[in-house]
C-alpha cells in the first residue's frame, strides 16, 4: 500500500492543502480562504476541512503524515504557536495538538519560512549545501537556517528571526514593534512606502501616475518595474532597499558563515536590481575571503515552496527523506 503524505501551507490570506506520495507529486490539491479575523478556533475547523477533501476515500493507514508550514512564531516540538500576527488568536495556541484530535493522525508542524529553507535544501537551490541561508522577502522578510544540514531551531524553535534583526536602530518602525528591523526597511511594503515618500516629496517619476490616481497601487513590483524601465525613484529605492538587505547579510554571514543564502519571495523576482548591489555590499564589507564570495542565488521551488516544506518534514521526522 502506498504511503501519501498531507502538506498544509497555513498563510494570513490562504489555507493550501497537498496530498503526495513520497516522491513528492502532488495528486491532489485544496485551496480556501484563511478566516483570520474570525479566531483560531475557525482557522483550526479550516485547516482540518482542507485536509480531510485531499483524504477523501483515501485510509489513514496510508497517511505517513501531516505537515504544516504555518506563519508566526512555532515551536516545532511541542507544535505550539506561540504568536502569528497575521492570524487573530494565533497566541500560545497548541496547533498540532488540535489537529491531532480531530484527525487522528500524526502531525508535524513548523514556521513557514524554516521549512521553505528546509525545502529549498532537499530538493531546490541548496541541494548537496548544508550550511546555507534562506529568505523569503515579501510582505515581510522571513528566514531559515540550514547548520549541518538540519534546520537551526533554538532553544524554543524561534531562531532564525532574521527579518526582525535590527539594521537601522534610527530606522523606520516594524510591525513587530521594535525600530529599524530589516523587514521595516528592505520588505515589499517597505520598498512602497519609501517609494510614496518620495513621491509626496514631489520627485518626479514614472509611478507619479499611478500614484495620483490611487496611492494604494503603488507596490513593490510596480516600484521594480519602473526600476527596470530606468527611473531614478524607483532606482534610488531599490538601492535602499538592497543597502540593507546587504548589510543584514553581512551580519548573517559573520553570524553563521554558510555557504550559500537562498533568495525567495516576491521582491526577490527584481533579480540582479538587488542582488547585484547585494553582492557588491558583501564583497566590500565582509571579514574573510571565504564569506565575501557566498553565494547569492534565487530561489528554485517558486509559490510551493511552503507546501513542499511542510512535505520535507514529515520526511524528515519519519525517517524516510
Amino acid at each position: 500500500m502506498e504511503e501519501l503524505i498531507v502538506g498544509v501551507d497555513v498563510g494570513g490570506t490562504q489555507i493550501r492543502a497537498v496530498l503526495a506520495d513520497r516522491k513528492r507529486t502532488m495528486l491532489r490539491r485544496v485551496n480556501t480562504l484563511t478566516p483570520a479575523h474570525e479566531g483560531a478556533q475557525q482557522v483550526t475547523s479550516r485547516i482540518i476541512d482542507c485536509i480531510e477533501q485531499v483524504l477523501q476515500g483515501i485510509e489513514r493507514k496510508q497517511v505517513l503524515g501531516v505537515g504544516v508550514a504555518t506563519a508566526g512564531a512555532v515551536n516545532p516540538r511541542t507544535g505550539i504557536v506561540a504568536k502569528a500576527s497575521n492570524i487573530r488568536g494565533f497566541e500560545n495556541w497548541p496547533l498540532r495538538d488540535l489537529l491531532v484530535q480531530g484527525l487522528q493522525l500524526p502531525v508535524y508542524v513548523g514556521n513557514d519560512a524554516n521549512l521553505a529553507a528546509l525545502a529549498e535544501h532537499r530538493f531546490g537551490a541548496g541541494q548537496g549545501v548544508d550550511f546555507l541561508i534562506y529568505l523569503t522577502i515579501s510582505t515581510g522578510i522571513g528566514a531559515g537556517v540550514i547548520e549541518n544540514g538540519k534546520l537551526l531551531l533554538g532553544a524554543n524553535g524561534w531562531a532564525a528571526e532574521l527579518g526582525h534583526v535590527i539594521v537601522d536602530p534610527h530606522g523606520s518602525r516594524c510591525n513587530c514593534g521594535n525600530i529599524g528591523c530589516l523587514q521595516a526597511l528592505a520588505s515589499g511594503p517597505a520598498i512602497a512606502r519609501h517609494a510614496i515618500e518620495l513621491l509626496q516629496e514631489g520627485k518626479p517619476s514614472l509611478l507619479r501616475a499611478r500614484f495620483e490616481g490611487d496611492p494604494t497601487r503603488i507596490t513593490a513590483k510596480e516600484v521594480v518595474e519602473a526600476a527596470q524601465q530606468g527611473d531614478v525613484l524607483a532606482l534610488e529605492v531599490m538601492q535602499r532597499a538592497a543597502f540593507y538587505l546587504g548589510i543584514g547579510m553581512i551580519s548573517f554571514i559573520h553570524a553563521f558563515d554558510p555557504e550559500m543564502i537562498i533568495v525567495g519571495g516576491g521582491v526577490s523576482k527584481a533579480g540582479e536590481l538587488l542582488f547585484a548591489p547585494v553582492r557588491a555590499l558583501i564583497a566590500e564589507r565582509a571579514i574573510a575571503a571565504s564569506q565575501r564570495s557566498v553565494r547569492i542565488v534565487p530561489a528554485a521551488l517558486g509559490d510551493d515552496v511552503g507546501l513542499i516544506g511542510a512535505i520535507a518534514l514529515v520526511l524528515a521526522e519519519t525517517g524516510t527523506a
